[in-house]
């Protein structure tokens, strides 16, 4: 179930943020800024909970280019709660009056995730050189990569990044 984030999720995200597997996935954020961004609508944390387990994150961002999926991280990654909240995710930006398009951004470098974005819709667009600054780590490329909705994706094979 996602839900809108509250000031008691602040812990739960920074304990996502701040594991070390993390670290050159996501950003560092002191926990005002992330308060901040509770209380901004144009900011939404949304949260997953499933069985009354807190499961993870999803920061959206209104952008002029559309909305960025600024951060997102699970509790317990393998276990197929990501797959299941970002599919929720996806469906609750297509519902809600979200500004298209949807779009993110991954270290160009992280195959793993790239291949699963493709699996839900996402197509590689823009690389931006050394744009991906890793808490550990070398900096990476940024790919910037778009959601396209089934109707919009009429046109491009999936599991195709298009580039």
């Amino acid at each position: 179930m996602i839900r809108c984030a509250e000031h008691k999720d602040v812990a739960s995200i920074q304990a996502v943020l701040n594991d070390v597997s993390n670290w050159g996935k996501l950003e560092a954020y002191p926990d005002k800024v992330i308060r901040d961004a509770i209380d901004d609508q144009q900011m939404p944390i949304l949260v997953w909970e499933e069985n009354g387990q807190w499961g993870g994150f999803c920061w959206l961002r209104r952008t002029n280019e559309g909305t960025k999926i600024e951060e997102f991280g699970v509790s317990r990654p393998g276990c197929g709660i990501g797959s299941r909240f970002f599919k929720a995710i996806l469906e609750r930006v297509s519902q809600d009056r979200f500004e298209r398009p949807l779009w993110l951004a991954v270290a160009a470098d992280n195959a793993d995730a790239i291949r699963i974005y493709v699996r839900f819709g996402f197509v590689g667009g823009e690389l931006k050189k050394a744009a991906w600054k890793r808490r550990a780590g070398p900096v990476a490329d940024a790919l910037i990569m778009t959601y396209l909705s089934n109707d919009e994706a009429s046109d491009v094979p999936r599991g195709k990044v298009v580039t």
